[in-house]
């Protein structure tokens, strides 16, 4: 039946995103547009920052464009995935201007019929060009001359010369990748279980529909029940896959492990080792960011603590550009 049907897609979507290491790519144009009509992406502006600077050249793709060009970018996603966070997370640390789309996760009609046999998120539309999946999407903006330049110029004036990062060390270092593979084939595959361990927890997470004003009340009521439902099994599917008995438990022994090996029990400010943070910070911060409101974060940011929490904020100043707000319960904030 139709309820079935729903239940099994939104299955097959989450617990084969937590399973896979990597999306596959499938590019193809969408419609056809002269590159002289790219036009500059306005201003990024954050409550605590003046103006982000926010434009990007597709080296790649448009060899020919100008530098002083910048694609437009629309980012197909869930809220709660953990790899659209991770690709939202490298997309504000480059302060790059997009357009967000959140997908229906039941029938996924905003992916009909334009991306072809592709159904999963996050999808990236990049001046009329499709790239499917976090990591092809992160090498693709880290692949264009005006992302490396802007990141260069950033890393040199927070960092004196000898402690700049370099686009080398900041994607493909053995740590970078290292923590990459962690944030993707290990994190975030633990935060299901954590996040949709109950039904009643399940549906707390699937509580950001609410806030969607591109779907209607009956979508958001459906998505909210069914989403819930069918992640509730997704993550009995992950804790059995894993062998995860306690999964709060594992997720602790996770972050034990990133604070032990990554931060050096609170020596390092970031993993990268140095002054600023590489793409394996980014891509973790994104993957705990992704609960960000739910318990799951509480516990493991907030109420943890210690070099775990001290980075989180440092990153989410780094990355967000404002300082995190912890919500514990009841509304109470603590910084």
């Amino acid at each position: 039946d139709k309820t079935t049907t729903a239940m099994n897609t939104t299955l097959r979507c989450f617990a084969g995103r937590a399973a896979a290491a990597r999306t596959s790519v499938h590019s193809h144009h969408l419609t056809s547009k002269s590159q002289q009509q790219l036009a500059f992406v306005s201003s990024l502006h954050s409550p605590s920052t003046s103006t982000w600077l926010s434009s990007i050249y597709s080296a790649r793709s448009f060899s020919a464009a100008s530098t002083e060009q910048a694609p437009e970018i629309k980012l197909y996603q869930y809220h709660i995935c953990p790899f659209c966070n991770i690709t939202k997370s490298v997309l504000s640390y480059a302060k790059l201007d997009y357009e967000k789309v959140e997908v229906n996760p039941l029938t996924k009609q905003e992916l009909k019929p334009w991306s072809g046999d592709y159904k999963k998120v996050p999808i990236a539309v990049i001046d009329e060009e499709q790239v499917n999946g976090s990591e092809p999407i992160i090498d693709a903006l880290l692949d264009t001359q005006y992302v490396q330049q802007f990141l260069q110029s950033r890393w040199n004036d927070e960092a004196s010369d000898k402690d700049a990062m370099t686009m080398q060390q900041f994607q493909n270092s053995e740590n970078s990748q290292k923590w990459m593979r962690y944030a993707v084939d290990d994190l975030a595959a633990l935060l299901y279980p954590n996040i949709c361990g109950t039904l009643g927890d399940s549906y707390d997470a699937f509580s950001y529909v609410k806030n969607v004003d591109s779907f209607t009340g009956g979508q958001k009521i459906s998505i909210q029940m069914l989403g819930s439902l069918a992640m509730y099994f997704a993550a009995s599917r992950v804790k059995s896959k894993r062998n995860i008995t306690d999964e709060k438990k594992a997720l602790k022994e996770a972050l034990d492990k990133f604070e032990h090996e990554g931060l050096d029990d609170g020596k390092l400010s970031y993993c990268s080792g140095v002054s600023t943070p590489d793409l394996g910070d980014v891509a973790v911060f994104g993957v705990l960011y992704s609960v960000n409101g739910l318990q799951a974060h509480t516990d493991s940011i907030q109420l943890r603590g210690g070099p775990v929490k001290e980075w989180y904020d440092r990153m989410h100043i780094s990355v967000m550009g404002e300082k995190a707000q912890h919500q514990i319960k009841l509304g109470v904030t603590c910084d």
